[in-house]
């Protein structure tokens, strides 16, 4: 029997949306058809070069998500939808000139477990995931981090450090991901600070630069740490889904925001 295609979700003005996807193992192998059915060759081909089982499972997984996910503000069918990428790599929307989708935008992450993906429309965003559980790179912290965090960082109990490196680093991701640069922009030239209980203060090195960021960090499991970086200080809404399976409201717990201005400048090292 054919299953009518849902309603289309209301995405308005300053809101983002976020949906959370359990990623687990292989499963299903009629259900792993239908995701191929709805991937291009490339991503296909992109796919079969993953050595392992649960890596091309990740990819066909975080693939059909975009594309199911986007099928849910735009009338496109998930197999239609086109991408391109930026000058650094991040890929955009490339496709017709529907109503729908201008402005519509989207940024991916995954860790351990789960798989997150930001929607909105004319905001720029950036998301980071990580797994809370797994080990902590603080040999990285005197390296990539500003001075005022590796310095804020190592005055912590040992206990507690692992935990605020997490908080640091989605927090950094997310905000390279916004600016769409990746790497391109170092690490240490711009600092958070999270001296206050549930607030994020934000610096750039740079004193011409445009701090007027806004960040939320949300823990949407016992497992895992979420930071939101966006252009406009916008309203989220959570849902959690299994693609073509299911989808469903989801409540998640805002650990830290911004404050309401940001920092002054970082020093120099």
């Amino acid at each position: 029997m054919h299953r009518a295609a849902p309603l289309l979700l209301p995405l308005p003005a300053g809101d983002i949306h976020l949906w959370f996807c359990p990623r687990g193992e292989s499963g299903d192998p009629a259900l792993e058809a239908t995701y191929r059915a709805l991937l291009t060759p490339q991503e296909l081909q992109q796919k079969d070069r993953f050595h392992f089982a649960r890596d091309r499972h990740r990819y066909l997984l975080t693939r059909l998500l975009v594309r199911s996910v986007l099928s849910r503000y735009a009338p496109i069918a998930p197999q239609d939808w086109r991408f391109a990428s930026g000058p650094f790599g991040r890929p955009r929307i490339d496709g017709p000139a529907l109503e729908e989708i201008r402005g519509l935008d989207f940024n991916l992450s995954h860790t351990a477990g789960l798989i997150v993906l930001a929607i909105a429309r004319g905001i720029e965003l950036g998301v980071d995931v990580e797994n809370i559980r797994r080990s902590a790179v603080l040999e990285a912290v005197d390296h990539f981090f500003a001075p005022s965090e590796a310095k804020s960082l190592a005055a912590l109990p040992a206990a507690s450090q692992p935990h605020r490196f997490f908080e640091l680093w989605t927090l950094k991701e997310s905000y390279i991901k916004a600016r769409g640069m990746g790497l391109q922009i170092p690490l240490d030239s711009f600092a958070f600070a999270l001296d206050s209980p549930e607030g994020i203060g934000f610096a750039l090195a740079d004193p011409h630069g445009n701090a007027a960021w806004h960040f939320q960090q949300l823990e949407p499991t016992p497992d895992h740490m979420v930071a939101l970086c966006s252009s406009v200080d916008a309203h989220i809404v959570c849902r959690e889904t299994a693609p073509l399976q299911w989808e469903r409201q989801m409540e998640v717990r805002t650990t830290r925001a911004s404050r309401i201005s940001p920092l002054s400048p970082i020093p120099p090292s």
